[in-house]
């Protein structure tokens, strides 16, 4: 299995999302799309997504008919799927539209309805979480403080002082998450927050000037004092939460050692026996493993399922 399609296989990715780009700057033809009957709007407040229960979970798909726009409002092109143009719109906090919309089901967090969404619900939804929470960061110019505007169908943001007149693009930040394995156990740790039982894979932010493989060495260094050897990338996935991207890797202890919790970023870290992770896998024992939705529980089933790949 090759690189690409390991990363189709995670969650919040859809092979069949077309971006199409290269019309973002068409004007009349964004209008176009979004005046067609055809066109899907998915609607976002307070970076929580509209979904409605029934046969499961599911995203809520409106028409321009069921979210009139504001004037000067700026839908965001999200692209295409089956044919029907997607467009995110990101709602104020009182948005006087928000009884009409509840009537179509719920604004939740995406986070804990994911794992049981199909696609392409749960990618669209992702993605348009990501991008209205960048449009809500940056009203401002970093560069002078001016008001921005968006443009090129919402992946843009300008600055409107003429003497400025900067670009501002959604920002994505790499970090990197991995499965140190030592023969037949796996290194997992958690923080104070999670669910009791729960552990999962090592992760950490990509600093400015590194390589993602330093940044895997650095990371399970940091937090757990293991030296790890044989670096090597498994997937990735899109994580918005609220944006980031997930680089996955293996990685092999280079000289099993006691653990010590150096930064204090994790409340524990242990080594984990495949009997023991089987036994998640299954629902029994104590250990609970990272939700299905998340790259951390592809990496540990890889592993337990095929070795270090």
């Amino acid at each position: 299995m090759d690189h690409l399609t390991r990363s189709l296989a995670n969650g919040l990715v859809y092979a069949a999302l077309e971006r199409v780009g290269e019309i973002r700057a068409q004007e009349d033809r964004l209008r176009a799309l979004l005046a067609g009957s055809e066109c899907r709007i998915v609607p976002v407040w307070l970076d929580r997504n509209l979904v409605a229960d029934g046969d499961g979970v599911r995203a809520v798909w409106l028409t321009p008919d069921d979210l009139p726009l504001d004037e000067g409002e700026s839908p965001i092109f999200l692209g295409m799927v089956d044919e029907r143009a997607c467009f995110a719109v990101a709602l104020g906090d009182d948005d006087p539209r928000l009884p009409q919309l509840e009537r179509h089901g719920r604004f939740t967090e995406l986070r804990g309805i994911g794992p049981v969404m199909a696609d392409p619900d749960a990618s669209v939804l992702s993605y348009a979480r990501g991008m209205c929470h960048w449009h809500r960061r940056h009203v401002y110019c970093g560069a002078c403080g001016e008001r921005t505007i968006s443009i090129q169908g919402g992946h843009v943001r300008q600055c409107t002082n003429e003497h400025c007149g900067i670009h501002h693009f959604p920002r994505t930040d790499p970090a990197i998450i991995v499965l140190v394995n030592d023969r037949d156990a796996c290194l997992l740790g958690r923080k104070r927050e999670w669910p009791a039982g729960r552990y999962s894979t090592i992760a950490g932010f990509v600093e400015p000037g590194e390589a993602v493989e330093q940044a895997v060495v650095r990371e399970v260094r940091e937090e757990t004092a293991i030296d790890v050897v044989e670096v090597s990338y498994h997937s990735s996935q899109p994580w918005p939460f609220p944006g980031s991207v997930m680089l996955g890797f293996h990685a092999r202890a280079s000289a099993p050692r006691d653990i010590e919790l150096l930064d204090g970023e994790l409340e524990d870290a242990r080594w984990f026996s495949r009997h023991e992770v089987g036994q998640a896998l299954d629902g029994t024992g104590p250990l609970r493993l990272p939700p299905k939705i998340s790259i951390a529980r592809r990496l540990i089933e890889d592993w337990y399922h095929h070795g270090h790949l």
